[in-house]
C-alpha cells in the first residue's frame, strides 16, 4: 500500500442557512489514525462525508495525496474506504458477491483469497451462500468493514463504526485500524465512544456552539 496524507482547510457546510460545520481544518498522515469527537449535532457525520468525497463543502478544500501525487477531487472517493451506519448494502447479494461487484465498479478484479482475508480480518463467519438480507445488524456492519478495506485504500474513514457491534466486533475494528496504519495508510474515525477513540493518535474536537 502506498503511503498518503489528507489535508482539509477551512471546511464549511450549511443546511437551510444554519452552519453545521464551520472553518474546520485538519491533517492526517499515513501510518496514523485521527479521531473526530464531538457531541451529537456537532457535525461529525457531515465532516467525514466531506472528507470522504461524497459531500461537497460550501467552502474550503480537501486534498488527498498518495505516493506523493495529488488525487483529483472528482476521484478522491475511489481511494477511500468509507464505513457509516447510514450507508446501505445491497440485500440481494452475498457478502462475497458484494466485494466482487465493488471491485468491478473500480475496474479491478478481487481474488477469492483477498475476499477471504477481508472476512477473516473482520471476524465474519457465515455460510457462503448467505445473503446480506439474512444477516444481523452486527454482521452487516462487518460486511461494510470488509468492503471498505477490500481494495487496500490509502484512507479508511469510519463514522461510528461500532454502533451495532458486540465485543468481538469492536475487536475487529481494532484489528482493521491497526492493519490500515501498519500498511502505511491512515484512518479517520468519528465517534463519541472513548473505546474507539483510544485507537487514534491525534484528535479534532467539534464544538456545536461554533457552527451557527
Amino acid at each position: 500500500m502506498s503511503r498518503g496524507n489528507l489535508r482539509a482547510d477551512n471546511l464549511h457546510k450549511s443546511y437551510n442557512g444554519t452552519a453545521v460545520v464551520r472553518d474546520v481544518s485538519l491533517h492526517v498522515e499515513g501510518g496514523s489514525a485521527l479521531g473526530i469527537r464531538g457531541a451529537n449535532g456537532s457535525g461529525k457525520s457531515t465532516l467525514v462525508r466531506m472528507l470522504a468525497g461524497v459531500l461537497r463543502p460550501d467552502a474550503g478544500t480537501v486534498s488527498l495525496q498518495t505516493s506523493g501525487t495529488f488525487v483529483p477531487r472528482e476521484t478522491i472517493a475511489h481511494h477511500i474506504g468509507f464505513v457509516a451506519p447510514y450507508l446501505q448494502l445491497y440485500d440481494e447479494f452475498t457478502p462475497a458477491e458484494l466485494l466482487a461487484m465493488h471491485a468491478r465498479l473500480a475496474g479491478r478484479r478481487l481474488p477469492m483469497q483477498r475476499s477471504a482475508e477481508c472476512f477473516d480480518a473482520v471476524g465474519l463467519r457465515i455460510r457462503p451462500r448467505t445473503l446480506v438480507r439474512e444477516l444481523s445488524s452486527g454482521q452487516r456492519q462487518r460486511v461494510a468493514l470488509a468492503l471498505a478495506i477490500s481494495l487496500d485504500p490509502v484512507a479508511l474513514i469510519l463514522d461510528e463504526p461500532g454502533v451495532t457491534l458486540d465485543a468481538d466486533g469492536r475487536a475487529a475494528i481494532e484489528r482493521v485500524v491497526a492493519m490500515q496504519c501498519n500498511n502505511g495508510g491512515f484512518v479517520i474515525l468519528a465517534s463519541n465512544d472513548e473505546r474507539e477513540l483510544q485507537l487514534c493518535h491525534t484528535y479534532v474536537t467539534l464544538d456545536p456552539s461554533l457552527a451557527v
